[in-house]
C-alpha cells in the first residue's frame, strides 16, 4: 500500500473518530432535550406495538447461547 493510500485512510479514520464523538454528543443533548409528556401518546403507541407483537419465549435463551459458544470453541481450537 502507497503511503498516500495510507495517509488518506488515516485520516479517513480520524475524522470519523471525531464524528462519532460529535454525533453521540447530538444523541444526547437530542434526548436531554426529548419532550416525553409532548409525545406520550406517540411513545405510547411504540410501547403498545412492542407488546401486541411480543413473541412468546419457552425459555431464556441460556441454552442456545452456551451451544453457540461451544460451536465457537471448538473451531477456534
Amino acid at each position: 500500500m502507497k503511503n498516500s493510500d495510507r495517509d488518506r485512510i488515516k485520516k479517513w479514520v480520524e475524522t470519523w473518530k471525531r464524528a462519532g464523538s460529535a454525533l453521540d454528543e447530538v444523541k444526547r443533548r437530542e434526548l436531554r432535550a426529548y419532550n416525553y409528556f409532548e409525545n406520550q401518546a406517540l411513545v405510547d403507541e411504540m410501547l403498545q406495538w412492542a407488546v401486541d407483537h411480543q413473541k412468546i419465549r419457552l425459555t431464556t435463551g441460556m441454552v442456545e447461547q452456551q451451544r453457540l459458544f461451544m460451536k465457537m470453541r471448538k473451531a477456534i481450537f
